[in-house]
C-alpha cells in the first residue's frame, strides 16, 4: 500500500472507530502486517459456518452481510463500508464465520491472518496496542448498540436509563428483530463516517484505488 493512501485509511479507521491513545503510526504499521486482496462483485470473502483463518481490513468499497434467519432463509442484515472491521469475533473467540460477506462491487481488503493476529494482540508494541484498541472500540460499540437496539425493542427510549417496566406496553419480538439484535452485537452494522470530509491534512479523495499485494 503507498504510504499516503495508507495514511488516509488510517485515519478514516480511527474516526470508524476512535479510543484512547488513538495513533495514526499505529494503524498504518497495522496495516502493513496484512497482505492486501481484491474481490470482484458477488464474490464471498467469507462464508457463514465455516472456520475461520483471518479477520480483514476493509479498505476501499462495501461489503454485503448475509445471515441464515430462524427459519433457515438467508437474509441480507448489513451492508458496509470502507474502512471497516470484520472477521474479528472469530478471531477473539475461535468461533465459526457468522455470516457471509460478499463484495458488492469491487472490493479491497487487508488481511490479517491468525499467525499474525495471534502474535499482535500479545505484543507490546505500537502495533500490538494499535490492535487491541481497535478491536475493543470495536466489541464496545457492538456491545453499545446491541443494547440499544433491545430497548427498542421493548418500547423504551434507547438513549435514556430504562423505565419501570409497567410504563411501556408488551411489544411482541419477531425472530427478525432478534437477528438483528444478533447483526448488532456480532458487528454486522457500523455507524456511517463521512469520507468527503479532510480528516486531519487528507481526504478520502487522496486515496488511491483498490490495489492487490502478493501475500509476503
Amino acid at each position: 500500500m503507498h504510504p499516503h493512501e495508507a495514511r488516509v485509511q488510517a485515519l478514516l479507521l480511527l474516526k470508524q472507530f476512535p479510543h484512547p491513545g488513538a495513533s495514526v503510526d499505529g494503524v498504518t504499521g497495522l496495516l502493513g502486517q496484512g497482505y492486501r486482496m481484491e474481490f470482484k462483485n458477488g464474490e464471498h470473502i467469507c462464508v457463514e459456518g465455516e472456520p475461520a483463518a483471518c479477520m480483514y481490513l476493509l479498505t476501499y468499497g462495501k461489503v454485503t452481510v448475509v445471515k441464515r434467519d430462524f427459519s433457515g432463509r438467508d437474509r441480507q442484515v448489513a451492508t458496509m463500508h470502507a474502512p471497516s472491521i470484520f472477521g474479528h469475533m472469530s478471531m477473539v473467540d475461535g468461533s465459526p464465520r457468522s455470516a457471509t460477506c460478499s463484495a458488492d462491487g469491487i472490493v479491497t481488503v487487508v488481511v490479517i491472518d491468525r499467525e499474525t493476529y495471534q502474535r499482535l494482540v500479545t505484543e507490546p508494541t505500537p502495533i500490538g496496542r494499535t490492535l487491541r484498541r481497535l478491536l475493543l472500540s470495536s466489541l464496545a460499540d457492538q456491545l453499545a448498540r446491541g443494547n440499544r437496539r433491545l430497548r427498542e425493542l421493548v418500547g423504551g427510549d434507547p438513549n435514556e436509563v430504562p423505565a419501570q417496566p409497567e410504563a411501556h406496553p408488551i411489544k411482541v419480538i419477531t425472530q427478525e428483530d432478534i437477528s438483528d439484535v444478533s447483526s448488532e452485537l456480532e458487528g454486522w452494522k457500523l455507524r456511517q463516517i463521512s469520507t468527503e470530509d479532510e480528516t486531519d491534512e487528507l481526504s478520502q479523495n487522496d486515496a488511491d484505488g483498490p490495489v492487490v499485494d502478493e501475500k509476503p
